[in-house]
């Protein structure tokens, strides 16, 4: 039987209103390793034990936990566990043992996932703490907004119209740094630029980030190339990269340490950024000469990312491919496919390490309708995420025009680090 299409979660609110017996239970039991030949013994739900445990052996019973809302019940059941989840050096812990969730996406401003999806309890919770309409940022010009680019790591560079320089900013804090515009000579013949987060370093201060950005111009008569720069926010200056390319789209896909362009329809450009390197990669024509993205698919592997539609059936499939080899050698092995909810023909909005997002537009809309059944069966289009790894599908939202959407992953509020 395939797996269901939805991921139904019940949960209203990430923490309950009452301590639970069988949370402290299943902890203490965990934290007290059986003895040989011992008698099994019930546990009694008595603060004793917890209070002679040590915070690394709580935090340890903590990050084994399923799932980020069994950690928030966890840590209303006893002072001991809030101490230990309300530590930087957990929060720290928690963003390396574990990927922040998708809670929704940005498009002027942010768009949450709505219930059922997994991830709307700590979307609402986000909504009330956090500003991710941005109204803190002061505008350049009146009636105008800084509009969200990119987001990673709990931070959102965003650009405006009326400026040539970018802000970095955490939603959360409220906190924000404007970055310093690039130099005037690149700007005197730029025709775009876009800039990009690069992933945050697990050696640096949690407020330590870097920003990317391609800019394109002419490089002779006839000839455009686009050139990566890079914004560092501990010598508070841009660098440029040793490399130049044609490419169309300026903004890049990245997975397991690579940052990827779009260079032909069969070929790749890469900035490996742990090696410091650029490479080619050739992909299949399959995916080249259709719409796709580039993510992580689980293992530490890179995935390729495409959609087929069928057009007699209104259906559409999500095709997944993983790559293989290193360097020249390498080679894409076919990983599986899913079917996306009928009725609805669909795109890539967006793309991060670990997450699709995807729209589905009813199909009325792009010719005839396959049967009398359609419009009743068209009524779930919208916004759909999808996890690269294990490509579960949950719907995000019902919104309806086709936006470029930039996913926003984010921890529950208290268990988030300021960033900026």
């Amino acid at each position: 039987m395939p797996p269901p299409l939805f991921s139904i979660s019940n949960t209203d609110e990430l923490v309950p209103p009452s301590p639970s017996p069988s949370v402290i239970g299943t902890l203490l039991r965990m934290a007290t390793p059986a003895q040989p030949g011992a008698e099994k013994v019930a546990v009694v739900d008595s603060p004793a034990p917890i209070s002679h445990l040590t915070e690394d052996l709580l935090a340890d019973i903590l990050l084994s936990l399923p799932s980020l809302d069994d950690i928030g019940r966890a840590a209303t059941t006893w002072p001991e566990f809030r101490d230990v989840v309300a530590d930087p050096s957990f929060k720290r812990r928690l963003r390396r043992a574990r990927r922040a969730p998708l809670v929704g996406f940005l498009f002027c401003t942010f768009h949450p996932a709505e219930s059922p999806h997994s991830s709307a309890p700590c979307a609402r919770a986000l909504e009330r703490a956090a500003d991710l309409s941005f109204s803190y940022l002061h505008s350049p010009q009146p009636f105008t907004r800084w509009h969200p680019l990119d987001a990673r790591d709990g931070r959102v560079v965003l650009g405006h119209a009326w400026s040539a320089s970018f802000v970095v900013s955490d939603p959360l804090s409220r906190r924000s740094l404007l970055l310093p515009p690039l130099p005037d000579h690149v700007l005197a013949v730029a025709l775009r630029q876009h800039p990009f987060l690069l992933p945050a370093k697990d050696d640096e201060p949690e407020t330590a980030f870097e920003v990317g950005c391609m800019v394109e111009y002419e490089h002779e008569p006839g000839l455009v190339v686009a050139v990566p720069f890079v914004y560092s926010s501990t010598t508070g200056q841009w660098s440029k990269l040793l490399w130049g390319a044609t490419v169309p789209e300026l903004k890049p896909f990245y997975a397991c340490g690579c940052f990827y362009w779009k260079f032909t329809p069969d070929t790749l450009f890469v900035l490996d950024r742990r090696a410091n390197e650029f490479r080619l990669v050739s992909i299949p024509a399959l995916y080249g000469d259709r719409d796709f993205v580039i993510a992580e698919a689980g293992e530490g592997r890179t995935g390729i990312f495409t959609l087929m539609h069928i057009d007699s059936l209104a259906s559409c499939s999500l095709v997944c491919a993983v790559m293989n080899g290193e360097g020249n050698a390498v080679w894409w092995q076919f990983r599986g496919s899913i079917t996306m909810p009928p009725h609805c023909i669909y795109s890539f909005a967006g793309a991060s390490d670990r997450h699709l997002v995807l729209h589905g537009s009813p199909w009325h809309l792009h010719g005839t309708p396959p049967d009398e059944n359609y419009f009743f069966n068209a009524r779930g289009c919208g916004y759909f995420s999808v996890e690269s790894d294990t490509l579960k599908i949950e719907k995000v939202c019902d919104l309806e025009p086709l936006v470029a959407a930039v996913p926003y992953t984010s921890f529950p509020p208290s268990l988030c680090l300021r960033s900026i």
